[in-house]
């Protein structure tokens, strides 16, 4: 029966073994690149870098030419290039808004540099800037995206999601602690109607091992948050716009590893290194491991009851409501990769091949929703096994930029909620109430899952003149789902025997192209994007839910859509800009969305593609100052006009089903400002309205016509404030204190019409969160270490679906650099 599976397996297992061995080998040959490197005939360079007012320059780019070799400064100015071979070297340094600085230098010895960067402010209308961050040349794209650079936040003991949380018009909901379920909220829209991407290849291609909320910050060096449009080379489907994890690949000699611990037993491990072999040729590995009991308290939450009867009999009691502690959510996730590169070959620019095993184990506490009884037994697990190539070449002269990117997955997942006992909040197994399924699933389940997934991505870049470019793009991706589970009881097929369900194949098959031309006007002044692409996808499976059947109930479903759009930007000034956008998106519904995820999500394999008419319009503002100051101011509208909309509904009492809404109204407006007022004070701050309205409803409930979208929230904002402190303790040493508020006002998780007169349970109440800490760098020994105190005043705080988060709590973060 499960003759394809095991030959899969027989396949691959050899090459995911020695794709293990190479990881754990490369990983521990680069734990020992320090100790290896001391008795080298190599030097360091180090250095410090300010302006003309003697203020340090943070984040400027240093490197040696014709090397590998570069850095970046950290918040004093200072930077450090290890390994450098003795010898001569032209060294080059970049920073936003500074002139470009070079300088020959003989090393033959640790060298120190002191450099000084002149202003291009006395000239700022006859030049063009250099020296911009990969950061803020993304914020100035003529789409609308807001790119958030981790460098500011490294030594700060957080994830992903948590710096995320810190970008205009972004919600970040959770179903729990570390490594929970994650919903994004991004312009009204959420779930997979916001995409999420590591390296601009879908997150869900790796297999379900990897998630936004246990990826560390260590491991990447900025996310990229695109509003509305997605450019062809980054996006795919996305119908609100995407989230795009851009990892952290260092091409010197680097090594960065990080411990944190806090609450609820939370413990995270990180290491990134990269090692050159030889001028073409270098390795690198990277992991990372999380642990969390996640047992923190909940405040108010109903529970069943029992009493024993003087004759000893058990009878149900009265409900209680209690503050509980979780105590079935543990949450393990580890990540181990090894790569090798290849640079600047005849046939090849840059090349690399990485091999990737990922880990997830999870107790499941509740389902969708709290309710009055918990969950105490069921549990999820996945292996995932990932292949991935990534080639780079120019051709033509500099002129055809080529890139391709493919991955290929194996998933290996259990599901075990096959118990009839029921618990309740106190974590005591009930005795009189009756479970005729399991605790999270309507029927047992012991199901072991198979998932083959491949994605590639051709993105082909070509300067028709120094004002016109045309990009083609073309993404595939394919997945394979399949498994067996010896509780479920099949599905008869006339007098035959019972069809386990699992057994048979579901595929999804999805194909995107695109093309795109952007041109430059007026002196660059005025920029263009205008672009197409073309939707194609089929997905076939066996409906599980029928018990009974004359042949094989498999669904199939076929579409082909095609989406449009452009985008402008115009420059009225070399610090003032406005621009707007236009797309007609699509968005195919994900394999969980149509065949379920066989425990919470019931599948629904009459779901069709959501579409949506975007437009975008902003106006940015952005100066320095005189110490290297900042001022930046930002506003964004927009409008969403979106058709069959997926969204989760309730199914029964724990569970939910994604249906398609008929058509859904969203409009919005952000403001995000950023201003240094002294030296050393860096305040921050942005603001979100949004509206997301049922303009008509496909379901039942046409009540529901003219009320929001549940489950999201109107109005957000966030403020932040950090300051340093120079030469605490020693002259080189500083200590920053950083202060962060997010305030979330109520929201509904149902369709109501007014949220005075809606049932209070049903209420996500008004939310004001306050995080602070410190963190002491010490740049000389390469270390830094970190305190942070999230939920300050022990605020009483809801998540997706009203499930309850986190009081005050705090992580230590030690952090070491080389």
């Amino acid at each position: 029966m499960y003759t394809d599976s095991l030959n899969m397996i027989l396949k691959w297992t050899p090459r995911f073994l020695n794709s293990i061995f190479h990881t754990l080998s490369w990983s521990v040959l680069l734990l020992l690149l320090p100790f290896i490197v001391k008795g080298q005939s190599t030097f360091a360079l180090t250095g410090k870098i300010t302006d003309a007012s003697d203020n340090p320059i943070p984040y400027a780019n240093i490197g040696l030419e014709n090397t590998n070799k570069q850095t970046t400064t950290n918040e004093q100015g200072q930077f450090t290039l290890n390994e450098i071979p003795a010898g001569e070297y032209t060294v080059i340094v970049n920073a936003a808004d500074y002139k470009v600085w070079s300088e020959k230098v003989i090393i033959k010895e640790d060298y120190r540099l002191s450099i000084t960067l002149q202003s291009n402010e006395t000239a700022l209308d006859d030049v063009t800037i250099v020296g911009k961050t990969a950061s803020r040349e993304l914020n100035e794209d003529p789409m609308a995206i807001n790119s958030l650079s981790t460098q500011p936040v490294l030594d700060q003991a957080m994830g992903a999601e948590e710096l995320l949380k810190t970008s205009t018009g972004v919600v970040v909901r959770q179903t729990g602690g570390l490594g929970s379920s994650l919903n994004i909220n991004l312009n009204g829209l959420s779930g997979q109607a916001v995409r999420v991407y590591f390296d601009g290849i879908p997150l869900e291609v790796f297999g379900g091992g990897i998630q936004l909320n246990t990826i560390p910050v260590d491991v990447i060096d900025r996310i990229d948050v695109y509003k509305g449009v997605m450019p062809i080379d980054v996006g795919t489907d996305a119908l609100a716009g995407g989230i795009n994890l851009v990892p952290a690949k260092k091409d010197y000699n680097f090594l960065r590893t990080s411990y944190s611990f806090g609450s609820f037993n939370t413990h995270r491990f990180t290491l990134n290194a990269s090692k050159n072999i030889s001028e073409h040729f270098g390795i690198a590995a990277l992991a990372y491991f999380n642990y969390s009991d996640n047992d923190f308290e909940m405040r108010n939450i109903r529970s069943v009851t029992e009493r024993t009867l003087p004759n000893g009999t058990i009878v149900a009691g009265p409900e209680e409501t209690i503050n509980a502690r979780r105590f079935h959510d543990r949450h393990i996730s580890a990540y181990a990769e090894a790569a090798f590169k290849l640079y600047d070959l005849s046939w090849v620019d840059r090349l690399e091949f990485a091999s990737s095993f990922a880990r997830r184990d999870d107790e499941i506490q509740q389902g969708a929703f709290i309710f009055n009884t918990a969950v105490g037994e069921a549990e999820y697990d996945v292996n995932t096994f990932i292949q991935r190539l990534d080639y780079r070449k120019t051709f033509l002269k500099g002129k055809l930029d080529t890139r391709y990117y493919g991955v290929l997955s194996l998933a290996q997942d259990q599901i075990r909620d096959s118990t009839q006992a029921i618990y309740n909040w106190r974590g005591e197994q009930l005795q009189t109430v009756n479970n005729s399924g399991a605790e999270v699933f309507a029927e047992p389940i012991l199901r072991e899952g198979e998932n083959l997934g491949t994605s590639h991505r051709l993105v082909l870049r070509y300067e028709i003149n120094k004002w016109l470019n045309f990009t083609l793009s073309e993404f595939f991706r394919y997945t394979r789902i399949e498994g067996r589970d010896p509780a479920n009881p099949g599905i008869n097929i006339g007098e035959g025997e019972p069809v386990d369900p699992n057994t048979v194949p579901s595929t999804l098959r999805r194909n995107i192209v695109g093309a795109e031309l952007s041109a430059d006007f007026f002196e660059e002044k005025l920029t263009t994007v205008v672009f197409f692409k073309n939707y194609d996808y089929n997905a076939e499976s066996i409906d599980f839910l029928q018990t009974t059947a004359t042949v094989l109930p498999v669904r199939e479903i076929q579409e082909n859509n095609n989406g449009y759009g452009l985008a402008l930007k115009y420059q009225f000034h070399p610090k003032v800009f406005i621009r707007t956008s236009f797309e007609r998106a699509v968005r195919i519904p994900t394999e969980r969305e149509i065949f379920g995820d066989f425990a919470s999500i019931v599948p629904n394999f009459e779901l069709r593609p959501e579409k949506s008419n975007n437009i975008n319009v902003g106006l940015l503002y952005s100066n320095t100052l005189a110490g290297s100051r900042e001022l930046f101011l930002r506003v964004d509208g927009f409008i969403r006009n979106r058709e069959d909309l997926i969204r989760p509904d309730a199914f029964g009492p724990e569970n939910i089903i994604f249906i398609n809404e008929a058509a859904v109204d969203g409009e919005g407006i952000e403001l995000s400002a950023r201003f240094s007022p002294v030296k050393k004070l860096n305040l921050s701050g942005n603001f979100t309205y949004q509206s997301s309205e049922i303009a008509s409803s496909s379901s039942a409930a046409t009540g529901s016509i003219g009320a929001q979208v549940p489950n999201q929230p109107l109005l957000f904002y966030n403020l932040g404030a950090r300051y340093t402190i120079e030469n605490v303790l020693k002259a080189s040493n500083s200590l920053e204190v950083f202060w962060d508020y997010f305030f979330i006002d109520r929201f509904s998780i149902n369709e109501v019409q007014d949220l005075d007169t809606a049932n209070p349970l049903f209420i996500v109440p008004a939310q004001n969160v306050h995080n602070t800490g410190l963190i002491y760098r010490l740049p000389e020994e390469g270390l830094s270490f970190s305190f942070s105190l999230q939920n300050v005043f022990n605020a009483e705080v809801f998540d997706n679906f009203r499930i309850p988060r986190p009081g005050i709590n705090y992580q230590i973060k030690v952090n070491y650099s080389l």
